[in-house]
């Protein structure tokens, strides 16, 4: 998918980032990444793959890290610079895609929703993990396709969650598109087979999906707690399997 469809919806992606499911959402995966930066040392390399307008990598940048991202919408790198100056830090960008990842190893190495919107090509998590340094960590995170079906099931009922479990894709409401769907343990096992291990698999927004009633996350103590539980259960079977995302980190 080229960058035209992302770039047009960077407004509709703005207002996304400032709802509370979406603070929930960067929250956990902040934390997630603080505990691999602390495994790993200070002053990390690190290299975000599809990183858009760095909401993942901003936090990295502010605590010390040398990041790079590379996007292939020249309109979200802009964004991402952009925050990174109103941050009083630096963000270093490529305008490229996975295709055409910058040579070199990482320290960390961070792709995220980014392998629903390939083709089911084996190689793209060869070619991260051929980025990642001995005893570096490599970050995948994608859309939970079994979060999608209870979620459905949830606002819509048994037919709603029975036509999304039986969909080939997955339907992208924020980019106005579709996506196809991307299994965690399939990922697992590719970056395995690269010469990676799992280090942890990670749900994201497991209970707020839970939650159909989203004026209540709008109160500022509901969503202090909310992200409290969040927090806790992102690591704990069964837990983390069925949120809205998964992450699994892998090391080499």
């Amino acid at each position: 998918m080229g960058s035209d469809v992302f770039s047009e919806q960077l407004a509709a992606w703005r207002e996304y980032t400032e709802t509370p499911w979406a603070r929930i959402r960067y929250a956990v995966v902040g934390e997630v990444l603080r505990r691999q930066c602390a495994a790993l040392g200070g002053g990390l390399r690190v290299l975000d793959v599809g990183g858009g307008d760095g909401m993942d990598a901003l936090p990295l940048a502010l605590a010390g890290h040398d990041v790079t991202i590379v996007d292939p919408s020249e309109a979200w790198l802009t964004e991402a610079r952009r925050r990174a100056d109103a941050a009083g830090t630096r963000l270093a960008t490529v305008h490229a895609g996975l295709d055409d990842l910058p040579d070199g190893e990482w320290d960390l190495v961070l792709c995220h929703f980014v392998l629903r919107y390939r083709s089911d090509d084996q190689r793209d998590v060869a070619a991260l993990a051929e980025r990642v340094r001995l005893g570096g960590r490599l970050s995948v995170m994608d859309v939970n396709p079994s979060g999608r079906v209870l979620r459905a099931l949830l606002n819509g009922g048994p037919a709603s969650a029975l036509a999304e479990l039986h969909a080939e894709r997955a339907v992208v409401e924020t980019f106005r598109t579709d996506a196809r769907k991307v299994e965690p343990d399939a990922v697992r096992a590719l970056a395995e087979a690269a010469g990676l291990r799992t280090v942890g698999l990670f749900g994201n927004r497991i209970a707020n999906d839970l939650i159909v009633d989203d004026d209540a996350k709008h109160d500022p103590a509901y969503l202090e707690l909310l992200t409290r539980l969040e927090l806790e259960l992102c690591d704990r079977e069964p837990f983390n399997r069925v949120g809205f995302a998964w992450q699994v980190v892998l090391e080499r």
